[in-house]
């Protein structure tokens, strides 16, 4: 059959991809001489090659995925209706929003430059850029996206994906991905639950009530920035299937794989976003961690893709507290899970000991500040880029411990107040929220969650009103779980010599619309049978930018030292130095014993055992010839 179309190519131009004779298509896209002479030859395309890439026997046409009209034989008609990747542009006159890629001279192969975090955007005809008034090109987004809003568009889905793959579209719409149901969620800071968090209120469908609890002017252009910064960062079909990363051209598609997850060379989005910019133990690391100089953990090294651990079932990815992730372990440490099982440690999470240095934000502040240059009260000042050395224990509602990271963190400008809440993990009362039917979702839909399906926690500190605005100020601990990191596990000591759990930030900030040079600091976190608490804060006296004041971004360097302690939360781990002296001697002894058994595989599983288990090494050890 192949060899039958190849033929056909070779006597006319008229044939075209999925056996669709009668499509314009390739008539113009076959034609290399044709757009070489029109200035845009990166346009033509293989029909051959093409069908190769989308891998379905030829199946879908042009227009399938496209759309467009492929019986018009001029360029306005054939593409009228047509979808198109998109570039995100920022400056003058687009503030983060939508332009075609000929208009900026942008019209490159879409195939990554390189291996890198930003390899998929395209530089762009600088005169083009700057005749349209764009500083920069900030992203680059698929076909089944929204150009208004830039949010994965579920009729589009429908028209296009669906075609072939309708049930699978159909789930997706539906699921918590898919609608970006738990983010959505989040409509207003004061809430107790889910309370405030460091993704900020979701502004799509919600630009009344956040203008209503904001003490200064709220815009529909602020909202709407603030919307499509948002959108971004989530999901669509294409952004997870479409692989032109894999080296196979440009219409290859495939199983979600850990470059999909990580925004496909698109910039720090998707994934990328949460895991190492946000908690700071993320999966890849490298160039997407901050600091880029933070160690990679074992599985990365090892070649595991997301989907090992992670399976997804009709497009429903679970929650932050699932299982599956966590019983994956035993496919390849099933001595070890065993071991920990039956041990005194059988409620510690893994990650709790293995995972060790994070990075990513140790501060983050929403006050005045912009989104693509559209000043707003909602600018997210998050750029205090660090290190903490340990991470901080706690228990899940489930009584497993886990570990997170504790910082600071503010809205600024609120009309209402939110009072002290204690620990929380965050559950979502069951809420309607609004969808958008403009682009295919419903009007409403349902979101619940309870406090068991997720290990994000917080700590509301309370309302306070002694900013120099005069306006109310939400000050809270996130405390996002760490998961991803995982290498050579923490001291024994770091937990089980002390009830005091104690760690060091160092952060360096720069962010050129807040200051005119990067300025550093640090903290030390110290939570025990008192509270929590940040002390030794320390940070270089900033340069501020023109219009920024330092309570914009900065508030603990106008508020008392102590604003964000709590007290009356025990955060402390059991301790009893004689309990562990013993146990420690114990462990040397039968580690001295292992030692005169020589090195062998053996003896090299036992030692890990002993770490997790000594009591069954000990076993093993008696039957061990």
């Amino acid at each position: 059959m192949k060899a039958m179309i190849a033929a056909v190519l070779l006597l006319s131009a008229g044939a075209a991809w999925g056996g669709d004779a009668t499509s314009g298509c390739v008539i113009c896209h076959g034609d290399r001489v044709s757009l070489r002479e029109q200035g845009a030859e990166a346009m033509y395309l293989d029909p051959e090659q093409v069908d190769r890439e989308v891998g379905m026997n030829g199946k879908p046409t042009c227009v399938d995925c496209h759309l467009g009209d492929p019986k018009a034989r001029d360029k306005v008609s054939a593409h009228k209706g047509m979808l198109a990747p998109f570039l995100v542009a920022a400056g003058k006159t687009l503030k983060g929003q939508a332009v075609p890629r000929a208009a900026v001279g942008a019209l490159q192969p879409l195939v990554p430059k390189g291996d890198g975090m930003n390899s998929m955007i395209p530089n762009g005809d600088p005169q083009k850029l700057e005749a349209a008034g764009i500083k920069r090109i900030v992203g680059i987004q698929w076909h089944d996206r929204d150009p208004d809003t830039m949010a994965y568009a579920p009729k589009v889905a429908e028209q296009t994906c669906g075609k072939c793959h309708e049930r699978t579209v159909k789930d997706y719409n539906r699921s918590a991905k898919g609608l970006t149901k738990n983010q959505r969620a989040f409509r207003d800071w004061t809430e107790k639950q889910p309370g405030p968090q460091n993704c900020g209120m979701w502004p799509g469908q919600n630009e009344e009530l956040i203008r209503s609890r904001t003490a200064i002017p709220y815009t529909a252009a602020m909202n709407g920035a603030m919307e499509r910064s948002c959108n971004m960062c989530h999901a669509s079909c294409n952004d997870c299937h479409f692989k032109p990363v894999a080296g196979k051209g440009t219409h290859a598609f495939g199983k979600p794989d850990t470059p999909s997850c990580y925004g496909e060379g698109r910039g720090s989005i998707c994934h990328a976003g949460p895991m190492d910019r946000r908690r700071g133990a993320g999966y890849v690391r490298g160039e997407y961690a901050f600091p880029a100089n933070l160690p990679q953990g074992a599985h990365v090294k090892a070649g595991l893709e997301c989907l090992d651990c992670h399976k997804p079932v009709n497009h429903q990815f679970g929650h932050l507290a699932a299982d599956d992730a966590r019983n994956a372990c035993k496919k390849c440490h099933a001595a070890i899970v065993k071991a920990v099982a039956a041990s005194k440690h059988r409620k510690v999470d893994c990650t709790s000991c293995h995972i060790t240095v994070s990075g990513a934000y140790q501060y983050t502040f929403w006050g005045q500040g912009h989104y693509y240059g559209v000043e707003t009260p909602y600018g997210k000042h998050k750029e205090y880029y660090g290190t903490r050395d340990l991470p901080t224990i706690i228990k899940n509602p489930a009584g497993r411990w886990i570990p997170v990271k504790p910082y600071p963190m503010a809205v600024l400008n609120q009309t209402k107040e939110l009072g002290p809440t204690g620990l929380l993990f965050r559950a979502i009362p069951k809420r309607s929220v609004p969808g958008n039917p403009k682009i295919g979702e419903p009007l409403t839909f349902e979101v619940s969650r309870k406090a068991t399906d997720v290990n994000d926690a917080y700590i509301v500190v309370g309302t306070r009103k002694d900013l120099a605005s005069g306006n109310n100020a939400v000050l809270w601990i996130q405390m996002d779980k760490l998961s991803h990191a995982m290498g050579k596990p923490r001291n024994c000591g770091s937990c089980h010599d002390s009830s005091a759990q104690v760690g060091k930030s160092e952060w360096s900030f720069f962010e050129d619309r807040d200051v005119t040079k990067p300025f550093a600091g640090s903290y030390t976190i110290v939570a025990d049978n008192n509270g929590i608490r940040f002390t030794d804060v320390r940070w270089e006296q900033p340069s501020l930018a023109p219009n920024r004041k330092l309570e914009d971004f900065a508030p603990f360097a106008v508020l008392p030292a102590t604003a964000w302690d709590v007290a009356g939360i025990n955060f402390a781990i059991p301790y009893n130095k004689k309990r562990t002296d013993a146990a420690r001697d114990e462990l040397g002894r039968f580690l001295a014993e292992l030692e005169k058994k020589g090195d062998s595989s053996k003896t090299a599983e036992l030692r890990m055992i002993a770490y997790h288990n000594l009591a069954m090494a000990k076993k093993m050890l008696k039957t061990m010839k």
